[in-house]
C-alpha cells in the first residue's frame, strides 16, 4: 500500500528539479506536515527546471496532469489525497511528455489506497 504525500515529499521533474507544491489544507497532517491533495499537485510549478537556454527548449514550468497516485479511500473535505505512486506530465519541450514523479513521500507513517 502506498504512502500518503506530505509537504515534506521529494517530487521532481525528469530534469531533477523539485516541484513547488503548496498545500491547500492543514486539517490532515503527518508528523506536523500537511498531507497533499491531488488538486495541490495539479497546481504545482517547477520554477527551477534547467531545461532551458537553447532555442526550442521550454522548462517544465508547471504540472499539467496527474496520471497515477490518487487515493480512492482517503480524502480531505471531499478532495482525494495524493500517494507516493503519483506521477504526471509537465509543459516541457521539445520532447513531450516530460514526466514528474515522487522520489520520497516525506513520511512513513500513513498509507492509503
Amino acid at each position: 500500500m502506498p504512502y500518503v504525500l506530505t509537504t515534506a515529499a521529494d517530487i521532481r521533474c525528469a530534469h531533477l528539479a523539485p516541484l513547488l507544491v503548496v498545500p491547500s489544507q492543514t486539517s490532515l497532517t503527518v508528523a506536523g506536515n500537511p498531507v497533499l491533495l491531488v488538486s495541490d499537485l495539479l497546481a504545482a510549478t517547477v520554477p527551477t527546471c534547467p531545461n532551458k537556454g537553447s532555442p526550442g527548449l521550454v522548462e517544465c514550468g508547471k504540472v499539467t496532469s496527474l496520471t497515477d497516485g490518487t487515493s480512492t479511500v482517503l480524502s480531505v473535505r471531499g478532495s482525494a489525497v495524493a500517494l507516493d505512486t503519483a506521477r504526471g506530465l509537465t509543459l516541457a519541450l521539445p520532447t513531450q511528455p516530460v514526466l514528474w514523479n515522487v522520489l520520497s513521500a516525506g513520511q512513513t507513517l500513513l498509507k492509503a489506497r
